[in-house]
């Protein structure tokens, strides 16, 4: 089966998708941590934090899987840690409608699972997601995450 989405680093040419992504507030509703909307410089410093190699954090554009590698979304690792070989997956944006369908979703959990399992060599990869976050729920026990527990109001909302 051929893929729907394909990976590379964040490009210049990403700047103007991440700036209607970070300021669209349905799709930032589902987030845990701090949304704002972005300011055009904000977005682009966000989209230069994201390129190239880092110690303690990985991001990849998910794109479509054509000669244009149009992004349609990100993943990405946080809080790398080599030496206890493990990291939190830190997030997983699909913001193409034409992209919701649940294929890219699980093309860029087994994406992120290989960069984390096959090529960084870790053990464990955990995250977070909103118990109300439907997708999140659904996906996670079929892509092999165990749920550990509920961190009770631990977001501000």
């Amino acid at each position: 089966m051929e893929s729907t989405v394909s990976f590379r680093d964040f490009e210049e040419r990403d700047i103007d998708f991440i700036y209607k992504c970070k300021n669209d507030e349905k799709l930032n509703s589902m987030i845990v941590g701090d949304w704002h909307p972005f300011s055009y410089e904000e977005a682009v410093k966000w989209v230069h934090g994201c390129m190239g190699e880092h110690d303690t954090y990985k991001f990849w554009a998910v794109c479509t899987n054509d000669e244009e590698k149009r992004i349609i979304g990100w993943v990405s690792l946080s809080k790398i840690d080599k030496k206890n070989r493990s990291a939190c997956f830190h997030s997983i944006v699909i913001a193409d409608s034409d992209y919701k369908t649940g294929i890219a979703w699980i093309e860029s959990y087994l994406f992120v699972y290989e960069q984390a399992f096959e090529i960084i060599g870790l053990n464990r990869v955990y995250g977070t997601c909103r118990v109300d976050h439907k997708l999140s729920m659904r996906m996670s026990p079929t892509m092999f995450s165990q749920k550990e527990g509920i961190l009770r109001e631990a977001i501000y909302q």
